[in-house]
This record gives structure tokens, sequence and C-alpha cells, in this order.
């Protein structure tokens, strides 16, 4: 058992595992109405880490998560209003990979409004299977933000990666 922040900072290795069913490395929209949970940055390693909540996907039978590693990371950009109401979940409206010139480039829209852009020399998508938050993700309707982060995903969380795709 691994956890998801291990994923971040340990070198790839896909042994035994297979193919992300829907690669979102590969294919347009292959996260739609997955839910991003949070990104970490990390400017020492030039790394981007994405970690997305699976439950609510259109494209994903296995998992209950997913994390996008991008190393080699030239630019990360974020855009969104200020968050203000209840606690609303990050809903991928649509998702786009690309290549550009020799890096990999991904697009995201979100709903509520937000976009966001990362580009690095390479991109890794694991589909994982996290421990103890249930079969449905939380209702943010009470606005308990602690309760929600509890039935969520997180850095720490021990998972099992169940598959995996590489951008090159």
């Amino acid at each position: 058992m691994t956890s998801i922040n291990d994923l971040v900072t340990a070198p790839f290795r896909s042994t035994g595992l297979d193919r992300a069913e829907s690669d979102p490395l590969r294919e347009a929209d292959a996260l739609q109405e997955s839910q991003l949970l949070d990104s970490r940055v990390c400017q020492l390693t030039s790394t981007a880490a994405l970690l997305f909540e699976l439950r609510t996907s259109l494209q994903f039978e296995a998992g209950n998560a997913a994390l996008l590693v991008v190393r080699g990371l030239r630019s990360f950009g974020w855009n969104s209003a200020p968050a203000r109401g209840p606690l609303t979940a990050l809903t991928v409206v649509s998702s786009a990979p690309d290549r550009l010139n020799d890096s990999f480039r991904a697009s995201f829209a979100f709903f509520p409004d937000a976009q966001l852009e990362v580009v690095g020399d390479l991109a890794e998508f694991y589909v994982l299977a996290v421990e103890g938050i249930g079969d449905v993700p939380p209702d943010y309707s009470d606005g308990d933000l602690k309760r929600v982060q509890g039935a969520l995903p997180s850095w720490s969380s021990a998972c099992s990666p169940l598959q995996v795709s590489r951008s090159r």
C-alpha cells in the first residue's frame, strides 16, 4: 500500500498495471464530471499534481480517485472567481490534452466557473482505489468542510494504483 503523495514524489513505475480505461492524457473530456479536489505545485522538483474524485465521473468504472502528475513543469495557470456562497465541488466540464512543441499540455474547465492549464515535459495519470472513503462522495450542502474532507481522497490517503498511463 502506498499514499497518493508517494506517487507524486516517486519515480514512475507501471509494473503490472493496466493502461487507464479512459485516458485523459490522450482523450478529450475523459475526466468529464469528475471533481478536482486539490492541486499541488512544487517549484523545487518542477512538478504539479492534480487530485480528482472519480466517484462522480462518467468515464471510469474502476477506482474512486485519480491523480495527474506533470513533471518538468513549465507553467501552471489557474483562473477562477473567488469562492462565494456554499461549499461546492469543482466539477470538470471539459478537459483537453494536447502537445505543445515537445511538451504535454492539459486544459480544464470547471463548474462553477474556473479554468486550469498545465504544461510540462511529461504527464502520468493514475486511477486509484482509496481506502475508507465509501461508495459515494460526500454531501457538500451542509458546509461542514472537515466532514466533507474526511470523506474525500487526500494526499495522505492510502491507495492502490489500478491503472496508469504516461504521455510518452
